[in-house]
C-alpha cells in the first residue's frame, strides 16, 4: 500500500509543474469560464456557487459533491468566502482520491496479482485527462462512490454497498449505471459460495431514491422534474436529451475534423473527443476479452455509452477517467510496446491539456 499512496502523492505533485509554464500560453478570448484558481475552472465555478449560495439553474450539476463542500465549511465553522469554498472542494477532491485509490487497489487485488493492480493505476494517473480527480470537479467523489459499492458487495456487505450506491445517482447522471451493475454482481455471487439472499436483489431498487428526490426538487424550483436532464442541452454542445446513434456522431465528427481549418482550437478538441472515443472503445474490447468481471464491465459499458449516444463526444475524457475497469484491461495487455506507447503519448497529452485548462482553455 505504501507504493501506491507514493505514486498518487508523486502524481499530485507534478501536476503542479506544468502550472510554471503558464505564462508562455496566450490567455482565451472568453474568460468567462476561470474562476479562482486553475484547478476550479469551468464546472468548478458553479459546484463552488451552489456549494455557497443554493440552485440558480446549474440543474445539470447534480448535487452530492456541492452538498458535501457546504457541510465541511459549515460543520468546520469556517468563514464563508470564496476562497474557503475553494480549498475545502480542492481538498475534498484530493483527499476523496488518495482514499480511491487505495479502495481501488483493494479491489483490483481481489482477482489480481500486485504487478497488475498497480499498473491499472498507474494507467489511470497518466490517462490526460486524470488531471481532474486533483481539480474541484465531481470525478473523485464519483469513483470513490463507485470502487466502494463493488468492493462492499464483493465482500457480501450488500447493505453497505446499496447505502453508498444510493449516492452515485446524485453525483453524476450516468451513476444510476450502478444498479444493473450490483445486479450483475448479485448474479454471479449466485454460483458461488455465501449466496446472497433474495432480499439483497429487491433493495438494490432503492438505488434511484437519491436520483427521484433530485427530480421532485427539479419540480418544486423549475417546474419540470425532468429539467436536469434538459439542462444538458442548454451548453450549446449540440448534445441531446434524445437517443443519437454513435454513427451519426462519428459522421458529424468526420464533418469537423474536414472542413473546420485545423488552426481551429475547436479542430484540435474534436480530433481529442474522437480519440478518447476510439481509445475507450478498444478497451471496452480488451475489457471482454481479458475477461474482466461482468458487473464491472457492464458498469463501464453503460457509463460509456450513455453520454457517446447523446449526438456528441463532448466531455468524454472525463467520463472515461471513472472507468476503471478499462485500465485494468489495459494492464492485462501482455504487449510492453502498447504500455510504452500509450504512456508516453499520455504523459505528453497530460502536460499540454492541464496548461490549457489552467489557463482558461476548454478540455472536458
Amino acid at each position: 500500500m505504501k507504493k501506491v499512496i507514493l505514486l498518487v502523492l508523486s502524481w499530485r505533485l507534478l501536476l503542479f509543474l506544468p502550472l510554471f509554464f503558464l505564462p508562455f500560453i496566450p490567455s482565451p478570448t472568453n474568460t468567462r469560464y476561470l474562476g479562482i484558481s486553475p484547478w476550479a475552472n469551468f464546472d468548478g465555478i458553479p459546484y463552488l456557487s451552489i456549494a455557497s449560495q443554493g440552485y440558480v439553474n446549474e440543474a445539470r450539476f447534480f448535487p452530492l459533491y456541492p452538498l458535501i463542500i457546504k457541510v465541511i465549511v459549515f460543520i468546520a465553522r469556517l468563514p464563508i468566502t470564496p476562497y474557503i469554498y475553494f480549498v475545502t472542494g480542492f481538498l475534498l477532491s484530493n483527499i476523496a482520491f488518495l482514499i480511491t485509490v487505495l479502495v481501488l487497489y483493494k479491489l483490483l487485488r481481489l482477482d489480481y496479482s500486485h504487478k497488475i493492480s498497480l499498473l491499472s493505476i498507474l494507467f489511470l494517473l497518466l490517462f490526460p485527462a486524470s488531471f481532474f480527480f486533483g481539480s474541484v470537479y465531481s470525478e473523485s467523489i464519483f469513483l470513490l462512490l463507485t470502487v466502494l459499492s463493488f468492493y462492499f458487495a464483493r465482500k457480501r456487505k450488500w447493505l453497505l454497498a446499496i447505502a453508498i450506491a444510493m449516492f452515485l445517482p446524485v453525483t453524476r447522471s450516468v451513476g444510476i449505471v450502478i444498479l444493473p451493475a450490483l445486479f450483475v454482481e448479485w448474479l454471479l455471487q449466485q454460483k458461488e459460495k455465501n449466496v446472497p439472499s433474495f432480499s439483497i436483489l429487491l433493495l438494490l431498487f432503492i438505488i434511484p431514491i437519491g436520483l427521484i428526490e433530485y427530480a421532485i426538487y427539479n419540480f418544486l424550483k423549475w417546474g419540470n422534474a425532468l429539467y436536469f436532464i434538459q439542462a444538458q442541452t442548454e451548453l450549446g454542445n449540440s448534445r441531446s436529451t434524445g437517443i443519437v446513434l454513435i454513427p451519426q456522431t462519428l459522421f458529424r465528427y468526420a464533418k469537423i475534423l474536414l472542413t473546420v481549418p485545423i488552426t481551429q482550437y475547436v479542430w484540435h478538441i474534436a480530433l481529442l473527443e474522437l480519440a478518447v472515443f476510439i481509445f475507450g472503445a478498444i478497451l471496452l474490447y480488451f475489457a471482454y476479452a481479458k475477461k474482466i468481471r461482468l458487473s464491472y464491465f457492464v458498469f463501464s459499458l453503460l457509463a460509456f455509452l450513455i453520454p457517446t449516444s447523446t449526438g456528441t463526444f463532448t466531455g468524454l475524457p472525463r467520463y472515461v477517467i471513472v472507468l476503471f475497469p478499462l485500465f485494468a484491461a489495459l494492464a492485462l495487455v501482455k504487449n510492453k510496446t502498447v504500455k510504452i506507447i500509450y504512456c508516453v503519448i499520455s504523459i505528453i497529452l497530460s502536460i499540454a491539456l492541464l496548461m490549457l485548462f489552467a489557463r482558461g482553455y476548454y478540455i472536458s
